[in-house]
């Protein structure tokens, strides 16, 4: 198991990532690799896995930013 400070990185342009989503989504998910998507060799964002999200937004004393579903009304 990787170290929080040892996590595996990539950095693919956003053309890449929009075409191979899911891929990005699932070394994410499965392998923890952060991707830095980048357009014109800046970086735009990062995909992270969620473990990894939720341990960043406690080390910064933050609630999630996702929040929750909609309850459906009756």
């Amino acid at each position: 198991m990787r170290m929080a400070d040892e996590q595996a990185s990539a950095r693919r342009p956003v053309a890449e990532v929009r075409k191979d989503f899911t891929e990005t989504v699932n070394r994410a998910h499965y392998n923890a690799t952060h991707t830095v998507v980048v357009r014109y060799e800046e970086p735009r964002a990062v995909i992270v896995d969620m473990a990894w999200y939720e341990r960043a937004c406690r080390a910064l004393g933050e609630a999630s930013r996702l929040g929750e579903p909609a309850a459906a009304e009756s």
